[in-house]
């Protein structure tokens, strides 16, 4: 009964560290955050002197990327290179067999891996797997001052907990393929609205500007008072307000400059038009990705318009920051607040944009307060 008796307190602690490590899985708590955390299951569920998370970088070498032992006791850290021997290490030997491994006696084995052992006193180790897509990534490590402390069986207990490490990792490479699908998917829209631009400025606004000349023409050549004069005047205005509305509209989709200048004279060009007085405190002074610009420059245009036309502010501002790693830009007014995305309006088509790229859309508009739009977009350095 005694014996029965510690199985089944094993078992509740295995579930137990299986669930604690499973929960953060859940919520995609950061890798680090969770390498170490199961580096600490796996020594706590031994009672062993050390926990480790590794990587695999080779056959016969590995880095630590999460560690956990008791304060003061001696031990590589976290990105320490290790070299192991496969026939001579329970690391090597769950690469090479892909199968959790119990390796004893430390204390008499050649290589380096042991010599590191016996100098910071473990004797025994198990160690397990971590598959990554089915290939061998990592593993869980444990490492134990006495042979004893690591009874039979205890390489199967580990498998478990790798088995959770390794479905964190397919899923963090699934998120990342729907991200890449979903930012290809933007590109591929933004490439379509230059294409639609460069159509428009090409080839019907060129049009209509040709027409508008050969008006001009005419009317020069008409009596200045004649009836045919006045049609002449008409229809030249209304070409000239076609050939605006063009420009606007191909603006719209994607501005020359952006693409020519960047994203700084895009912003100026985009406040100056705007009805409400601008100022800015930040321009970014590089280029960025074709898609990073546009969802700047589409963020600012729509933050803009809305400020120019709902919000009756006397003054904005407009901050385009570079933070190395990411863009932050910033509208902010002084208006009556009260904004809100509406289904299919241009604030949730920007906010599902700005998710679709991995960015981050914030909306501040409280009654009478103003209204302040902001996006934090990642960037390569």
């Amino acid at each position: 009964m005694a014996v029965r008796g510690v199985e089944d307190t094993h078992t509740v602690e295995h579930q137990a560290a299986l669930l604690r490590v499973a929960l953060l899985v859940a919520r995609d708590a950061p890798q680090e955050e969770l390498f170490n955390a199961a580096a600490e299951e796996t020594a706590r569920l031994f009672g062993a002197e050390s926990g480790s998370v590794v990587r695999y970088v080779g056959a016969e070498r590995a880095i630590i990327v999460g560690v956990w032992r008791p304060r003061g006791r001696r031990g590589l850290p976290v990105n320490a290179e290790v070299d192991f021997e496969p026939g001579t290490t329970a690391m090597g030997q769950a690469r090479a067999t892909r199968s959790p491994v119990r390796m004893a006696g430390y204390d008499t084995r050649r290589g380096h891996l042991p010599a590191l052992m016996r100098t910071i006193g473990l004797k025994a180790g198990v160690a397990a797997p971590v598959l990554r897509r089915g290939d061998v990534w990592g593993a869980l490590v444990a490492g134990a001052a006495e042979e004893e402390t690591l009874p039979p069986g205890s390489e199967k207990r580990l498998a478990g907990l790798a088995e959770v490490v390794g479905q964190a990792l397919d899923n963090d490479d699934r998120r990342a393929a729907l991200a890449a699908s979903r930012t290809r998917l933007v590109q591929a829209g933004d490439e379509a609205r230059r294409r639609l631009e460069r159509s428009l400025h090409e080839g019907a606004h060129q049009h209509v500007v040709a027409l508008a000349l050969k008006l001009r023409v005419a009317l020069g050549r008409a009596e200045p008072n004649s009836e045919m004069a006045g049609v002449l005047r008409e229809l030249l205005a209304d070409a000239m307000e076609t050939s605006a509305e063009l420009s606007d509209l191909a603006r719209g989709l994607h501005p020359a400059v952006l693409t020519e200048r960047g994203l700084a004279a895009a912003l100026q060009a985009l406040t100056a038009r705007c009805a409400v007085p601008v100022s800015m405190d930040a321009l970014p002074g590089r280029r960025y990705a074709d898609f990073v610009e546009t969802t700047a420059y589409l963020m600012a245009a729509e933050a803009l318009d809305n400020v120019a036309l709902h919000s009756h502010a006397t003054e904005c501002s407009l901050v385009a920051a570079d933070r190395g790693d990411r863009l932050d830009l910033e509208i902010r007014d002084n208006g009556i607040g009260g904004a809100a995305p509406r289904p299919g309006g241009g604030l949730e088509c920007l906010a599902d944009r700005a998710d679709a790229i991995g960015a981050r859309f914030t909306l501040v508009s409280g009654r009478g307060g103003g209204t302040s739009v902001r996006v934090e977009i990642p960037v390569e350095r």
